[in-house]
Formats: C-alpha cells, sequence, structure tokens
C-alpha cells in the first residue's frame, strides 16, 4: 500500500529560472505491502493451493505457487470464480468464462493496488473497460502475441487502459515500439521463465530422443525426417478440448506411423523422466512470428538437453546455433533428419550444448528471477499512477487558487 508522506504539495518560487514550479513530495512505498489480482487462464483441472504446495514441496510439480506468493496476489482463474457466490449461478452459462473474469476484476479492483493480466484475451478486454470508465487502478499485462492483426488493432485503441506491457520476445516489443508506436517507456522485455529447480538435469541413461508442446508444431516433418532412422521419440502432445491443431491431421495422414515413434501427453513427472531419458529434444516449428516452443525449449535446457528448433522468425532469443542448439530450415525434413543424426552420432557435441544450455538458463531465465523482475515492474507502474494522480491533483488545487 501507499503510505503518503504529505498529502499536499507545496508551491515554491524558483529563484533561480524566475518562475513558480511545484514540488510533489515523494511516497513511502513497501512493495511487501502491495496486494494485487491476477487474471490468468487455468483450468478447475489445477490442484487446489493446498495440495498445489504440497506438491511443490515434494518435486512433484514446477513451482507454480511462486507468482502469487511473491506478488501477493489473488488468481482469479476458473477457480476463483466458482467459489463466488454472485458470478457461480451464471459461470458455464452463455456467458463466457474469460469475460466473466475480466468483468469481476474489474468489479473488483478497488481491493487492490493493482491487476495483472496473464493472457491478452483476458487483458485486452479489461483494457477497454478501464479506458472506458476512466479507471486510474494500474494494469500490467503479460502477453507474447501481439502483432496478430485484431489484437493489434485493439490493443492500440485501449493502451490507456494499461500502464506496463511485459512481452518476453524481442520481435514482439519491436513491434508494440515501431509499429503499434506504444511509448518505450511503457514496454518492458523480460525473458520467459522456467523453474530451474524441478527441471533439472537427471543421471539416467539417454536411449531416445523427444519432442514436447502442440502450438504450431510441425510433427508431420519431424515423423518424416525420422523415417527409417529407427531413432524411438516421443511426442509429448496433447490434443485441445475443442481445437484441432495442424499437427493432429498431418499425424493423420502419415498414419501408420513407425513404432519407434509414439504420442501422448505426459504429466510433469513424466514428462521430466521424458526429458531426461533422450539425449536431445527436437522443436519443429512451422514458420511463425511469435515465439512458440519456448516453453519446451527451455525446460530442455534447464535439464541440460541441446534443442534442435526450426529457424523461424519468432524463435530468436534463446536458441544460440552451435552453442546450445542447432537451427534448421522450417519444413524441411531433409535438414532437419541431418541435424538428428549429427547429434546422435556425436553424443559429446550434444552433451556439450546442453552443457551450454544449462549455464544460459541459469543466467538468464529462471524463475525466480523473472518473478523479481514483474514485481519491480508491477511496483513501477504504482509508483507511476499515483505520481501522475498526486500531480493532477496539486494541477487542480493551482488552477483554484490562479
Amino acid at each position: 500500500m501507499w503510505k503518503a508522506r504529505s498529502q499536499q504539495g507545496r508551491l515554491f518560487n524558483d529563484s533561480n529560472h524566475n518562475r513558480q514550479t511545484h514540488e510533489i513530495n515523494e511516497f513511502d512505498f513497501s512493495g511487501d505491502d502491495v496486494k494485487t489480482l491476477t487474471l490468468v487462464t487455468t483450468g478447475l483441472g489445477r490442484p487446489e493451493p493446498e495440495e498445489m504446495r504440497r506438491l511443490e514441496a515434494e518435486d512433484r510439480h514446477p513451482r507454480a505457487s511462486l507468482f502469487g506468493d511473491e506478488l501477493n496476489s489473488d488468481i482469479l482463474d476458473e477457480r476463483f470464480l466458482s467459489k463466488k457466490p454472485d458470478v457461480a449461478g451464471i459461470a458455464g452459462s452463455v456467458v463466457p468464462r474469460s469475460a466473466l473474469q475480466v468483468i469481476t476484476a474489474f468489479r473488483m479492483r478497488k481491493q487492490y493496488d493493482a491487476v495483472i493480466s496473464w493472457a491478452e484475451h483476458l487483458g485486452l478486454p479489461y483494457a477497454l473497460l478501464q479506458t472506458v470508465f476512466r479507471s486510474d487502478k494500474p494494469h500490467i499485462v503479460i502477453w507474447s502475441w501481439i502483432s496478430k492483426a485484431k489484437k493489434a488493432v485493439l490493443l492500440k485503441m485501449v493502451q490507456s487502459g494499461i500502464d506496463r506491457i511485459i512481452l518476453m520476445s524481442s520481435r514482439q516489443r519491436d513491434f508494440a515500439v515501431d509499429v503499434l508506436k506504444i511509448p518505450s517507456s511503457k514496454v518492458v522485455l523480460l525473458r520467459w521463465p522456467v523453474d530451474q529447480k524441478f527441471w533439472r538435469p537427471l543421471e539416467v541413461e539417454q536411449n531416445m530422443i523427444c519432442s514436447v508442446g502442440r502450438e504450431m508444431r510441425d510433427f508431420g516433418t519431424l515423423v518424416k525426417a525420422l523415417q527409417g532412422t529407427g531413432i524411438r521419440c516421443h511426442i509429448a502432445a496433447s490434443i485441445h478440448r475443442g481445437k484441432k491443431d495442424r499437427w493432429i491431421g498431418d499425424l493423420e495422414r502419415l498414419q501408420p506411423l513407425p513404432e519407434s515413434i509414439t504420442v501422448g501427453k505426459k504429466p510433469y513427472l513424466e514428462l521430466r523422466q521424458l526429458y531426461a531419458t533422450s539425449r536431445f529434444v527436437v522443436i519443429p516449428l512451422y514458420p511463425t512470428d511469435t515465439d512458440n516452443g519456448t516453453t519446451s525449449i527451455l525446460e530442455s535446457m534447464a535439464m541440460g538437453k541441446a534443442v534442435i528448433c526450426s529457424r523461424v522468425a519468432g524463435q530468436a532469443d534463446v536458441i544460440q546455433d552451435g552453442v546450445n542448439g542447432i537451427f534448421v530450415p522450417p519444413e524441411d525434413p531433409k535438414a532437419l533428419r541431418e541435424a538428428v543424426l549429427y547429434l546422435w552420432n556425436n553424443r559429446a557435441v550434444a552433451e556439450r550444448m546442453g552443457k551450454a544450455g544449462r549455464e544460459f538458463i541459469e543466467q538468464n531465465h529462471t524463475l525466480d528471477a523473472f518473478v523479481s523482475n514483474v514485481k519491480r515492474t508491477v511496483e513501477e507502474a504504482i509508483r507511476g499512477r499515483r505520481g501522475n494522480n498526486a500531480v493532477r491533483r496539486h494541477g487542480d488545487a493551482d488552477s483554484s487558487v490562479n
């Protein structure tokens, strides 16, 4: 919370410049006292907070609680809605859950020092409400893909309802500043986080490779590249409810798959074991200007694995070609096959790249550093908003005197 040292500014004469200026006294600010509300997209299948902490303590789940704890944040997800009597009755009706989340957050905003939205489909509507109703509540967003046409148009319209835009892609940051002309002071470039304590190197036998994720994945090219090699590969991908990703159709057309290739979702513990037993990881992507695949790439590197990835415009901030991974042209089975065979037949090279990847994670992408940087950004946004409000109040007072 903010504690005003002085609630009124002081008018004084600046003898050096022969003019009247306004002194705004600073505010005492303790980040530990800040209370935030975070809008996130999660399902009701997520463990209850107490269960989540137990799983984290037992090393069975990444530290999902760290963000809420460090930012003293209430997490407004589907479970939050289900426990609110005034919205539980209409949740799941004709009103989309995302709309209920946004409306609920806006109604509750005065109970918090700031609102954080961690998804474009939540943050943009919330920013619209902020703009229309001229709310002065600090609003910080954490987004990944703003260059999509519809999002870009809406963002340009409602950016006054956003205090800070946190992006994790330099390409998306450049788009915000250079194309949308959003003030650079409002755009914050952070690095994607990975829980480096959960995702860590494990000493086990490595007798296969794997591929992980679902968004913009080109698993068809991966299957074609592996055909005839006999290299075991598991594709850890899930089918999203209500959406048929392009890769599903690709794999259906390639049926039957080689016996050495399996497909199926993996829960966290099994996924960590999959990474551990893989010599390296392959992330094949369709051409895209967003950083799809980053989560899987960071998990792989944190596990000490080299990564082969399609060279697409959106993947420019993590993989260092020849150092911690290898880039290959997108949609090119021959080039991908050559890279896979190179690392498979040169284990020392794969291990060296994996070690470099782990070091890169520890220096640049830890979950702890990310949470700390978000917290600092939120505190700066609160200071900026409160300072601007103080200036406006004092300015109004001066006008009345004059």
